[in-house]
């Protein structure tokens, strides 16, 4: 039985259908549908139903299930151990992060770690929660930690969530905006001004718009959204827009005096700060590691804070 096609199984059955499975693999459609075929005819059992939009498991595809990911498992680890012996290593973790957790969580983090373990290997791919936990499935990523995202409601059962912290999002503009110093800002005054958001506010942008209909107002009309963390601070920067981030998103401008949270009563939210790993599966050492760094990181935050 070849560990490839075990893989190519996998996948499916993470994904649910041999589309996504491609995509989460980096291989063809076809590729995959003739890993598939061949395990299925060296088994003598059909896997997956046929005619099916979603990739259902018949019984010997969930007889296999089972077996399939112990032995992915066990060869991952073997894999880990000879790549440890053979560089004098101590392991590597593969992190996604978000761009406001980057900065302020995830390095602390990973500097905390490698003064302890100075022989951990350390990958980190930047992006948010959807586009990153595809990638987190496939086994191409160890954890996520990212801002929790709009539309996550009903959690994937193949993914942990844990709550390291909260972050607040709060108004952030230059301190050349013309609402920089004023204090007691009334919500009339930010009707009318530029305003420039980031992706997936969710329900921090429904709060956002809500604080206005409480006070009989429509919201603000003249925005633009933007994926591009460079651009929105190129506006902000430019000292006529407002936004609406994360604290610490913004909090190398916030320290250093380039920009100040607008004194607006009523609006401040949260979100959660979650970091996500692999659902019933056994934590590597340097995984382990790692996420202990991030809580301790995490416990740092919140202290400074508080004083």
């Amino acid at each position: 039985m070849d560990l490839r096609q075990l893989r190519y199984f996998l996948a499916v059955v993470e994904n649910g259908s041999f589309t996504r499975a491609a995509a989460a693999t980096g291989r063809t459609q076809q590729a995959l549908s003739k890993g598939i075929t061949a395990l299925e005819q060296q088994l003598g059992e059909r896997l997956f139903a046929r005619g099916t939009r979603q990739a259902q498991l018949t019984d010997a595809g969930r007889l296999l299930l089972d077996h399939a990911r112990t032995a992915d498992e066990a060869v991952r680890r073997f894999e880990d151990r000879l790549t440890e012996m053979q560089t004098g290593s101590e392991g590597q973790v593969r992190i996604g992060t978000g761009p406001s957790t980057a900065g302020s969580l995830v390095a602390p983090a990973v500097l905390a770690l490698r003064r302890h373990w100075p022989k951990i290997g350390v990958h980190v791919v930047g992006g948010i929660a959807p586009e990153l936990q595809p990638a987190l499935l496939a086994r191409e990523l160890d954890v996520v930690v990212t801002l929790h995202t709009a539309g996550e409601d009903t959690p994937d059962p193949r993914i942990h969530s844990e709550v390291l912290m909260h972050d607040e999002y709060r108004v952030v503009a230059s301190v050349r905006h013309p609402l920089a110093r004023k204090k007691n800002i009334d919500p009339a005054r930010l009707i009318d001004q530029h305003w420039i958001f980031g992706r997936r506010l969710g329900a921090v942008e429904l709060a956002f718009r809500q604080h206005f209909l409480d006070a009989g107002l429509q919201p603000p009309a003249n925005t633009m959204e933007t994926s591009s963390p460079e651009f929105l601070r190129a506006l902000v920067r430019e000292g006529s827009y407002l936004t609406l981030l994360p604290s610490r998103l913004a909090q190398a401008e916030l320290l250093t005096g380039q920009w100040v949270a607008l004194d607006v009563p009523g609006v401040l939210w949260q979100r959660p700060v979650m970091a996500y790993t692999r659902a019933g599966e056994p934590q590597s050492a340097p995984l382990a590691r790692l996420l202990q760094a991030l809580r301790n990181a995490a416990q740092i935050a919140g202290m400074r804070e508080l004083v």
